[in-house]
């Protein structure tokens, strides 16, 4: 956060003048089919998000049932981050969130943060899926949420997924409500996908899906390719592989990739020649007695995979110890992991640690010096920190669509006060919030729950706020509350909204003759022990549902629209071997395997983001991946006396 942004994002707030697009979405949908509101967006929004000026939030009504006459509509979320650009270029990227389940307009600034490298050039358009987020308003299941809340806040996958679970109860009060499920598949999200971009007023557009999102993209190729000039398929989900039967192969092909990258390098296939089956004998240790323990906690044989989800989340060397970690493991013993976990091999992070990591040759004049700069680099943060607090304090007071002002004070004062209540009473306050979650906007009904959950020694301050709260204040009550909820119950809605769509689409292709098949066939079988359980349990689940399989949905896509792939070797969740297969079908299809990238490849290295920069800008031209052999790992050997 620069200085010149600050004060231009000050300048913003503080002047009346918005922005001609979002000034048109306020008059309506660009596309009378698909009916436009616009709505104050979710806070907060990010620092430098001015809204009605760099950001604009609403919901854009969709059928149902794409194609069919009448039907109900569904009301999907969506936010627009305007470039930055003065001459911005005319196709804006669409993201195709994960999942299926997963979310985006509910958390606006991780998401601008993820693609800001593309804002320079483009506008991004963020959705929920049908569903999905802030977007779930025709399946959610609003009394089952607010009796098991603490269920869903803290899902125990052992039970979520059982036939008298939470998940299956809320099912039965979905369908029991005339809920139709069936539209509820990628099809129709993909045809979503068209119809929003026609409602915003971009005939042309740019998708970039990350991982369910790819298998979204894939689905948008084939089904809706209109105004499509160009797919990222980034962590890929092949719509013709069974994911759920082969649920341990992206951590298998992680291992192997360990293995490889080490043989490949002299002095680590020297040190650990034969490392494959020495992971295998790790693998085997881990099941025998006595247990193997690091920091008191025994470990079982899917730690081998707990191991590759660490490394799949950081973005630090973690692959160069793993050969070290697993030889010590084979032989009862956790010098290595207990010193990575513990962040031993991180990084100096502090202007001291790194003033006596790299500063050791400098003269006393130059020393001085960087010790200085290094600490007002320290306090910069802190300052930036600061700022960012008192300009968020500021963008919601001054923005015309932005939280309504009486009730932000409201939510404020409430939830200091749930932190001073006893476990019955917040229990019992949650239980109520919940309820008004998928409900029309009602004054008596919001006085009711403050009488009956303030303290009586806080409700002369609390009541008499209420009593200044205007119309939009009731409706932004509510609102905060939809987006509470979601936030609190996130991996629940997700497990659930999975369930819904993969139940349906994907079963009988996935079952469970064919994940033990793929299983039979793991290059490390210790990978079965971590993944089978948790597995089967989503099969167990889609028992409940009625299936709705679709010809030829899970047949590989074959287009020629521009489609960039791009897979990581340290992906547990999805394949690495992904996006050399999903483009043997597509004409103008690049492939694109980074080393050291795990789940969400664009956010490992600043490669995989120019990469994909490039290409967005040309889709038609080769992609210059000279940076890609920089990111191979480089090896942890110990010294002999080790």
């Amino acid at each position: 956060m620069s200085p010149d942004q600050i004060i231009v994002t000050l300048i913003a707030l503080m002047t009346s003048a918005t922005d001609p697009a979002f000034d048109r979405l306020k008059e309506g949908s660009h596309d009378d089919r698909y009916p436009v509101t616009v709505e104050a967006c979710p806070r907060p929004i990010g620092t430098l998000e001015v809204e009605g000026k760099t950001v604009i939030c609403g919901r854009v009504a969709v059928p149902e049932t794409h194609g069919a006459d009448g039907g109900e509509t569904i009301p999907l979320a969506f936010a627009v981050l305007k470039s930055r650009a003065v001459a911005p270029a005319p196709d804006p990227v669409i993201y195709l969130h994960g999942g299926p389940g997963g979310y985006t307009v509910q958390s606006i600034p991780m998401n601008a943060k993820l693609f800001d490298f593309l804002r320079d050039r483009r506008d991004i358009v963020l959705f929920d899926q049908r569903a999905s987020g802030i977007s779930d308003r025709t399946i959610a299941c609003y009394n089952q949420l607010a009796e098991e809340f603490l269920a869903f806040v803290e899902p125990d996958e052992d039970t979520m997924f059982g036939a008298d679970g939470p998940l299956a109860t809320c099912l039965t009060e979905t369908v029991d409500t005339g809920t139709d499920l069936e539209p509820y598949n990628t099809t129709q999200s993909a045809m979503d996908v068209r119809a929003i971009m026609h409602a915003l007023g971009y005939p042309e557009y740019n998708a970039f899906g990350i991982s369910y999102g790819t298998k979204l993209g894939q689905e948008l190729l084939r089904t809706a390719p209109e105004g499509l000039r160009s797919v990222v398929i980034d962590s890929i989900s092949r719509v013709d592989n069974p994911a759920y039967d082969t649920n341990g192969v992206p951590a298998d092909q992680a291992l192997g990739w360990v293995v490889d990258y080490c043989m490949a390098e002299e002095a680590c296939a020297a040190a650990y020649p034969d490392l494959e089956e020495t992971i295998n004998a790790a693998g085997r240790r881990l099941a025998e007695e006595p247990k193997v323990t690091v920091s008191g906690e025994e470990l079982d044989p899917g730690f081998i995979e707990e191991i590759l989800e660490l490394s799949n989340g950081r973005a630090m060397p973690f692959t160069a110890y793993l050969p070290q970690v697993y030889t010590e493991i084979a032989e009862g013993k956790t010098a290595t992991l207990e010193k990575l976990l513990a962040g031993g091999f991180n990084p100096p992070q502090t202007a001291d640690a790194m003033l006596a990591a790299y500063g050791t040759g400098l003269d006393p004049l130059d020393k001085s010096l960087a010790e200085f700069l290094l600490k007002q680099a320290e306090a910069m943060r802190t300052e930036e920190a600061n700022i960012a607090r008192l300009m968020t304090i500021l963008s919601d007071d001054l923005s015309g669509t932005g939280a309504a002002r009486t009730e932000a004070l409201l939510d404020e004062a409430l939830s200091d006060i749930a932190k001073t209540m006893e476990a019955d009473a917040l229990l019992a306050f949650l239980h109520d919030y919940v309820l008004f979650v998928g409900q029309t906007p009602d004054r008596d009904r919001v006085e009711a729950f403050l009488a009956a959950h303030v303290p009586e020694t806080e409700k002369p301050r609390i009541m008499g706020l209420f009593a200044a709260m205007t119309v939009e204040d009731i409706a932004a009550f509510y609102e905060r509350a939809w987006t509470d909820s979601a936030n609190l119950t996130a991996q629940s809605r997700m497990m659930f909204t999975l369930g819904i769509i993969a139940c349906q689409e994907d079963y009988p292709f996935n079952s469970r003759d064919g994940y033990d098949a793929v299983a039979a066939d793991y290059r490390f079988p210790v990978i079965d022990a971590g993944t089978r359980e948790s597995t089967l349990v989503l099969y167990d689940f889609c028992d409940l549902f009625e299936k709705h399989p679709r010809e030829g949905f899970h047949d590989p896509v074959v287009s020629d629209i521009p489609v960039l792939a791009m897979a990581g070797t340290k992906d547990t969740k999805t394949n690495p071997d992904a996006a050399e297969r999903v483009v043997r079908t597509l004409t103008n299809g690049q492939a694109v395997l980074f080393p050291e990238a795990g789940h969400a490849v664009i956010q490992f290295s600043q490669c995989a983001q120019d990469i994909a920069l490039g290409f967005i800008e040309s889709p038609g031209a080769p992609v210059n991946i000279a940076c890609v052999e920089s990111l191979k790992p480089k090896f942890y050997v110990p010294p002999k006396s080790d």
